[in-house]
């Protein structure tokens, strides 16, 4: 397979492989896969290789093209290096993280180690979904009565998470620890109400006819903080196909580019603080144009502009 380059708007905005002699991991689409050998093409639309032969394979669920695969790795990244372990990554319908965008809220890792997770209730809110967008991993916890009258979601079992409204927030304590608090503002209703935005536009890339940026973004009316939900379409970016990439994140507002201090710039961040998109906001015309990861407009007189829908 003809290996790809970093797209042109992800190449200014995305850094590559972290250089930390740690272990490091990498999730893409399986483009290709022999005995020993595979190939993945990731959400930046970078082409990697590894050898499996010594991997871990003990949550790889078999090896087919378009499955998504996580693969773990030691030191900087080199073509056809060798992987640690390589493991099956569950498909979740797309509209899974729509659900958990438009219908759940967020709650934040105390020890700030972890990413965030999102929490629904189904209709009778007899039960509580949690979703790790960073595994795609969901678990079902059942509510349950306490003596004193309140609320719990959990499973009958003394390692599972317990869910509770508490103190004004939602929270989630293992074995009698606090691992989870939902942000205090997300309930603080002189914020106002919640309201959600989207954004769309087709912006160039090097290797594809460009593109297709879709972005939801929910806030309280007052505040500058926020979430979003970003969907990346590859045009004809795999084999003449449209390949479509989902991140959900927080939504930060800032002041100030690089060459205007009273610019107003939208910062999102992804769930796993791995890549950050930086947008200027043009309130009259309401628009996001991207920026640079210093805060510098693309000057290349192409588009960069999404429009409000």
């Amino acid at each position: 397979m003809k290996k790809k380059k970093v797209l042109f708007a992800a190449c200014i905005l995305l850094a590559g492989c972290n250089s930390s002699p740690n272990e490091e991991s990498t999730k893409g689409i399986v483009t290709d896969a022999s005995m020993n050998t595979v190939t993945i093409v990731t959400e930046k639309s970078d082409t990697l290789s590894f050898s499996t032969m010594n991997a871990d394979k003990t949550n790889l669920k078999g090896l087919l093209l378009g499955d998504t695969v996580e693969i773990y790795y030691g030191g900087n990244y080199k073509p056809g290096m060798e992987a640690d372990s390589i493991k099956t990554v569950a498909k979740v319908a797309e509209d899974d993280y729509s659900r958990f965008f438009k219908n759940g809220f967020r709650v934040e890792a105390v020890d700030g180690k972890e990413p965030g997770i999102y929490v629904v209730f189904s209709d009778d809110s007899m039960k509580a979904e949690l979703f790790s967008p960073e595994n795609e991993n969901k678990e079902i916890l059942e509510q349950r009565s306490l003596p004193s009258g309140e609320h719990v979601w959990n499973i009958e079992d003394d390692d599972t998470k317990n869910l509770r409204f508490a103190e004004g927030c939602w929270t989630i304590s293992q074995r009698g620890k606090l691992v989870y608090k939902q942000a205090q503002s997300d309930n603080d209703t002189s914020l106002g109400e919640w309201q959600e935005s989207y954004f769309e536009g087709t912006l160039p890339a090097a290797d594809c006819p460009g593109i297709k940026y879709q972005l939801s973004i929910r806030n309280r009316e007052h505040s500058g903080d926020g979430y979003f939900m970003l969907r990346l379409t590859y045009i004809e970016g795999e084999d003449g196909k449209d390949i479509t990439f989902t991140s959900l994140g927080k939504r930060y507002t800032m002041r100030g580019t690089a060459t205007d201090n009273n610019a107003t710039v939208w910062q999102l961040k992804t769930n796993n603080n791995k890549e950050t998109y930086n947008f200027l906001y043009n309130d009259t015309k309401k628009t996001l144009t991207l920026l640079t990861q210093d805060l510098k407009t693309i000057d290349s007189g192409l588009n960069y502009t999404l429009n409000k829908k």
